[in-house]
């Protein structure tokens, strides 16, 4: 047995193989529309013309706000993650819980302080709808920080961990 011609082989059929799957994958991305990187977030148009509808917030202004004491902040996500870390002093009323917790946290939304809410960041809807919750309650000055939490902390900005307030 010749073992140069055995690998000579081998080594054939792979290149053929490669070559094959190169022209193969060339040709189906040539052929299909850009959908962009895999990094790309893929936001549904319905959130983003609900976002558009909301009175927004920037992290830095969210920020400025929280330092003169003239907000309220509104943690929408579940209670777990609300223990595993929040922006400190907010309040946690999770969008599934919104009708039963709404009237415990109430006394603590003042019609006279801004009322930031917040979730996991672009394209996590929970703040937009709980925003539209304290909308149809009379709050009017609502708006929903869309960097949430990741952008919260990317900031290195003040938070706590556990139950609170």
């Amino acid at each position: 047995m010749n073992l140069n011609r055995t690998w000579r082989s081998v080594f054939m059929t792979a290149a053929g193989i490669y070559m094959v799957s190169l022209v193969l994958g060339l040709s189906v991305h040539s052929a299909t529309p850009d959908k962009g990187t895999a990094d790309s977030l893929n936001v549904p148009e319905s959130y983003v013309q609900e976002i558009q509808a909301m009175k927004t917030i920037s992290v830095e202004d969210a920020y400025s706000n929280y330092t003169s004491n003239t907000a309220v902040f509104v943690d929408t996500r579940d209670n777990a993650e609300y223990r595993e870390g929040h922006i400190k002093g907010a309040i946690n009323i999770p969008y599934d819980k919104f009708q039963q917790d709404y009237p415990k946290f109430k006394s603590l939304l003042l019609k006279n302080k801004k009322i930031i809410t917040y979730c996991h960041g672009t394209g996590c809807g929970l703040s937009v709808d709980v925003a539209k919750d304290l909308g149809k309650r009379g709050f009017t000055d609502v708006y929903v920080m869309t960097e949430g939490w990741p952008g919260w902390i990317n900031a290195n900005l003040p938070i706590a961990v556990g139950r609170e307030p």
